[in-house]
């Protein structure tokens, strides 16, 4: 019997080596839910895989962006509760309860989403320590006191250097947050400018300190291809000229580049 609240969903791109590891994670869950695979990238791999699972997949015909995936995996979800479970990455036995259990708290029914600590591993640095998640662990200061926040501007203080949410992480509540989209002007960057609107509405931002997925980077992730061809730091740049005035921008950019250079 599966949990009637709660969908994680795939947006599967092309043929991964590992998705058959994230399903599995999915399926080990304390808490069953719903799976779904959807893709822009039919394939008889997928096919099979899905047929192999007990899993529904279905094909998105107008897809040619990560965006346009994401928009259309949401817009498939038919529970209150959904996870953009990424195909490379595994979660670990408690994501759901944990993660269901936080949001349906009496005082956390207005949240819009739950996100968790993680861990990341490399597959061609496993033992490397990164810098960029040490300081992105420091942004989050403020869940310090607790791990909830509603108010509008805190929401966005987080959010105003860098990007500290990891999207396969977060749990949306789909009645509370309504009819959304991922914005089509980024490759890379669309969970951080979709933080930063949603961070604009009523309601609760939540974060678990447990970490409780675990993000995989390899030299064929969408991450990977996009630091190679330089759009996460020029769309890092859009965004953050969008919250700062030019020189403070330009300043940030800078440690940007320099950190990444360091990981």
């Amino acid at each position: 019997m599966t949990n009637s609240d709660h969908t994680f969903i795939i947006p599967a791109y092309k043929d991964s080596v590992f998705i058959e590891d994230c399903i599995f994670s999915l399926k080990k869950q304390t808490i069953p839910s719903k799976i779904l695979i959807t893709t822009s990238t039919p394939s008889l791999f997928l096919t099979e895989l899905a047929k192999r699972n007990n899993i529904e997949i279905r094909t998105n015909e107008n897809g040619n962006s990560i965006a346009k995936d994401w928009n259309f995996a949401y817009k498939s979800c038919s529970t209150k509760y959904l996870t953009l479970a990424h195909q490379d990455d595994i979660y670990l036995p408690y994501y759901t309860e944990l993660c269901l259990a936080n949001a349906e708290k009496p005082d956390n029914r207005d949240n819009l989403i739950v996100f968790t600590n993680y861990y990341e591993f490399k597959v061609d640095r496993p033992k490397k320590i990164s810098l960029i998640l040490s300081v992105k662990r420091i942004l989050l200061w403020i869940f310090l006191f607790k791990n909830n926040i509603h108010n509008n501007f805190l929401k966005r203080s987080i959010l105003a250097i860098g990007n500290p949410i990891a999207c396969p992480s977060v749990m949306f509540n789909v009645n509370n947050i309504g009819s959304f989209e991922f914005s089509e002007e980024y490759n890379y960057n669309m969970d951080w400018d979709a933080w930063l609107r949603l961070a604009k509405k009523e309601g609760k931002f939540i974060y678990l300190k447990e970490k409780l997925m675990v993000h995989r980077l390899h030299s064929e992730s969408q991450t990977s291809i996009q630091i190679r061809n330089n759009n996460r730091l020029a769309e890092e740049e859009k965004i953050l000229k969008s919250i700062w005035n030019k020189p403070i921008a330009k300043l940030l950019m800078r440690i940007y580049k320099y950190s990444s250079a360091l990981n």
